[in-house]
């Protein structure tokens, strides 16, 4: 089991490698983000979010920045709580 600290710091220290990108995304539910909460803040279909999380597809690097950049901030919240 990941720790919110532990999944925090993979958020910060993540370096643009898609199967990181792709965990991260599965697993944003450690900070309480579903996949289908990510689509709807991103404004991607749940279906897209889905394929990111199995590592079917990926997301522009920019966007991908944006949606660990979106996860390191819930879990530094639930984190510091």
């Amino acid at each position: 089991m990941v720790t919110i600290e532990q999944y925090r710091r993979i958020c910060v220290e993540w370096s643009g490698d898609p199967a990181e990108f792709s965990w991260l995304v599965q697993h944003g539910a450690i900070t309480g983000v579903s996949q289908r909460a990510i689509a709807g803040e991103f404004e991607f279909a749940p279906s897209t979010v889905s394929r990111w999380a199995a590592g079917e597809a990926l997301p522009h690097k920019r966007i991908q920045k944006l949606v660990i950049g979106g996860l390191e901030k819930r879990a530094r919240r639930l984190e510091y709580a």
